[in-house]
């Protein structure tokens, strides 16, 4: 409507993401490089967290625009997803076609797909958005699609997408096997006092406007304070106020104009900004705080004070916990991003920026003999055995007659692996295999309360045998899919039977 009035050959402050207006300051093109690096290198799990406004969505949608050819995505923006749904959208989004009532041939149809987009050395990307809202059930499948592996490498890369709440979901402790997958954690914060002022001009050039400034000191000063630094809010305000300047008339905007938006948008109940002060803010993305790749401050929030302030007034406590949190990611991976900005070439020997700490946890199972330690990563929930549960070991006797724990010897006959016998799948499901390998199919799912035989060992896979359903199953189950633990009874369940017997 004002466009003509103010010589823009486009509208410069649409309220929806539009990548092509892309505002390219420090923090948003550290975030854009970290999101790059992790679908190009096949990194697996990443996360992208900032507060409603922020522009996380138009930089996933500059990201779609960006990516080769030989990378395709599947952009989901559903927060009420079940698990199945979850499947069928991302099998649709990659063409493919699956029956929703037979979710392990939906499963295999799309690992298989994956598979052969690997050996054509494409990439396939899925993209979430406002991930905060999934539920538990719908993280789990997110977590299963991304065990996804194939020579070592991760065959679907994800991307979470989210406000500051959806690092809250995945810290708890039903979340913690998803959470120790996330490889690189970028976040989106509110742009400073000086920032507002080049993100407001950075736009009106873009849309075509060649005279002179539309917006003095002091009316940037108001719509910083007014925005909080909000890009989106930003946006509304300036529309607003260019649409009451067109209407009286009027070639620049005023601070009485963008005062009655502020009103008008009930942004207005704050203190009135102080003229004297200087309209600057000390940017705490390159302060003593900052532990991490990218910028971990949170969001200024629109309703608070100008910041004006030093960082005197930052908690105690807020700054331990920003530096506990950053300062591991950010000795990781700071070393590879930096050269991955610089366009530095990349060499066949570049190095993982992997979690290694999250790798080989033990992981103690409830048994009926001795305590069973296995070298897990994830999956399995940790279950310490009862006392009144270990057995007695009446082959070695104490070396000590007030010994309350025997001493092993050396002579003593070896136990038999205790991941053998008898167990019972608990919490979720476990998925089975035809032979011991990432690529092999996978012919059965174990729901809870099934019973299974575990015949042997080998590698990274537990050779089992159960009856569900009516069927005998024989096969693999990776351990990180070995949700099993010793029955505490000796009952049959209602969909499986013990088996026994087995060698």
């Amino acid at each position: 409507m004002y466009n003509e009035h103010f010589g823009f050959l486009a509208p410069p402050f649409s309220a929806t993401p539009d990548s092509r207006i892309f505002y390219d300051n420090e923090l948003y093109r550290e975030a854009f490089a970290n999101l790059r690096y992790g679908i190009e290198w096949r990194k697996g799990l990443i996360l992208l967290t900032g507060d409603v406004g922020t522009g996380k969505t138009t930089l996933l949608d500059k990201i779609i625009r960006d990516l080769g050819s030989t990378i395709q995505v599947i952009f989901i923006s559903y927060d009420q997803l079940n698990s199945t749904e979850l499947i069928q959208l991302v099998s649709r989004g990659l063409g493919l076609v699956s029956d929703p009532q037979d979710r392990v041939s939906s499963i295999e149809q799309l690992r298989h797909y994956l598979i052969a987009q690997f050996r054509r050395r494409h990439i396939v990307a899925l993209l979430i958005d406002e991930a905060q809202n999934l539920s538990d059930e719908t993280f789990e499948s997110i977590r299963f699609l991304s065990n996804f592996q194939y020579g070592g490498e991760k065959l679907l890369q994800i991307v979470l997408t989210g406000q500051p709440e959806l690092q809250i979901r995945l810290n708890h402790p039903k979340l913690h096997h998803l959470k120790q997958r996330i490889v690189i954690h970028s976040r989106l914060t509110s742009l400073t006092n000086d920032e507002v002022s080049r993100y407001i001009t950075f736009r009106v050039r873009g849309a075509g406007f060649r005279g002179k400034d539309l917006f003095d000191a002091e009316v940037l000063a108001d719509i910083s304070l007014f925005s909080g630094g909000i890009p989106r809010l930003i946006n509304i305000i300036c529309d607003n106020a260019l649409l009451l300047a067109y209407a009286d008339g009027k070639k620049t905007v005023t601070t009485e104009i963008v005062q009655e938006v502020a009103r008008d948008l009930g942004l207005a109940n704050r203190p009135e900004p102080n003229r004297g002060a200087a309209f600057t803010a000390p940017d705490i993305r390159h302060s003593a705080f900052q532990t991490t790749p990218t910028t971990s401050s949170g969001p200024t929030a629109v309703m608070q004070p100008p910041r004006r302030k030093s960082l005197a007034w930052v908690p105690i406590g807020l700054v331990l916990a920003l530096l506990a949190l950053g300062g591991a990611g950010g000795g990781l991976y700071s070393q590879q991003i930096k050269g991955y900005l610089g366009q530095v070439a990349a060499t066949d020997n570049h190095p993982a920026a992997t979690l290694n700490e999250y790798q080989n946890r033990p992981v103690r199972l409830r048994t009926s003999e001795s305590e069973l330690s296995l070298a897990l990563r994830e999956g399995v929930t940790a279950v310490r055995a009862k006392p009144e549960d270990l057995p007695k070991d009446h082959a070695a006797p104490s070396s000590a007659p007030n010994s309350e724990q025997p001493q092993p010897q050396e002579n003593s006959p070896k136990k038999r692996d205790s991941r053998l016998g008898t167990f019972e799948v608990v919490g979720q499901s476990s998925f089975v295999r035809g032979s011991p390998r990432a690529d092999a199919k996978i012919i059965a799912t174990l729901e809870p309360s099934t019973r299974i035989k575990v015949v042997s060992a080998r590698g990274d896979y537990l050779q089992v045998q159960a009856v569900f359903e009516g069927k005998a199953i024989r096969g693999y189950v990776h351990r990180e899919d070995a949700f099993f633990e010793r029955p505490t009874k000796d009952k049959r369940p209602p969909n499986g039977n013990v088996v026994s017997g087995v060698n």
